[in-house]
């Protein structure tokens, strides 16, 4: 194999080419196809000092490592706009992940008709995203997630979504704030009751196999109940029904809706009230 096979990529030389091309005029035909020419060779100023294109490779194979390559925090908005035509050539789903978390640690209005579009394209596999990602989501843009969890409710496709639950609060919790919402809305009906039953059964089997105390992903203000509730199933004389049942009375008091939330989350809760 050549040496000229493994050519870097010189950056000055590359920039000051894409100034000359820059000053040209294009029209008819070719604006679109230049355009898109013009995108990559914009896009390869932005990827690491690894990346080195290898002719004796397949186009799709140079492609996929150029993508792989890329430093996405480093690119304006305006081109990272852009950028998602290359993507949806041939990113996989580890690219796209690294160009989302990218989008929303720039926090750039003008990002979020592509992340929108982006999350839509990807349906239900969001919900296989590092959780670090469907949190900075949750702080970032809520409504996008907001919609995820309310098409996985509406298609019962809630398994990922289980998993993710388990492992963070604040997602978790955040599930917790929409389906406490949609019970109130649909007046407690008992589909939505043997959804919820599915949700919370699966959420406390994932904790379990992960010897993760359930408590723990609640609201601080739920976990004291959930301690109490936890010594008294464990056939404990320290707990008794009118010591769960006061502090059940409390959080109803002062936060009703986190009342609501675990007392359908735990009827054995209401049971003993």
């Amino acid at each position: 194999m050549e040496i000229s096979n493994f050519r870097k990529i010189n950056k000055d030389r590359l920039s000051a080419f894409l100034k000359h091309l820059e000053n040209k005029k294009f029209s008819g035909n070719y604006d679109e196809t230049f355009g898109k020419c013009l995108m990559i060779l914009k896009t390869l100023l932005y990827t690491s000092s690894d990346f080195i294109p290898d002719n004796t490779l397949s186009t799709q194979s140079n492609i996929q490592t150029f993508l792989y390559s890329i430093n996405f925090d480093v690119i304006e908005p305006d081109h990272m706009i852009q950028l998602k035509l290359i993507l949806d050539q041939a990113a996989d789903f580890e690219i796209y992940a690294r160009y989302i978390e990218s989008i929303l640690n720039k926090s750039n209005k003008s990002l979020n008709s592509v992340l929108m579009s982006l999350w839509t394209q990807l349906g239900s596999k969001v919900l296989r995203l590092p959780i670090i990602i469907l949190e900075k989501t949750i702080k970032v843009n809520p409504l996008i997630f907001e919609k995820t969890i309310l098409s996985t409710v509406l298609l019962w496709e809630v398994d990922d979504l289980i998993d993710i639950c388990s492992k963070s609060p604040l997602v978790f919790q955040t599930c917790s704030s929409i389906f406490n919402e949609l019970l109130i809305k649909l007046n407690f009906t008992n589909k939505f009751m043997d959804f919820l039953n599915y949700f919370v059964n699966g959420v406390g089997s994932r904790c379990i196999d992960n010897n993760i105390d359930i408590a723990n992903i609640y609201p601080n203000k739920c976990r004291y109940i959930l301690t109490l509730r936890d010594i008294k199933n464990k056939n404990s004389t320290l707990v008794t029904k009118h010591d769960i049942n006061d502090e059940v009375k409390k959080l109803a008091l002062e936060y009703p809706k986190e009342s609501i939330c675990l007392l359908s989350h735990f009827p054995d809760l209401y049971m003993s009230h």
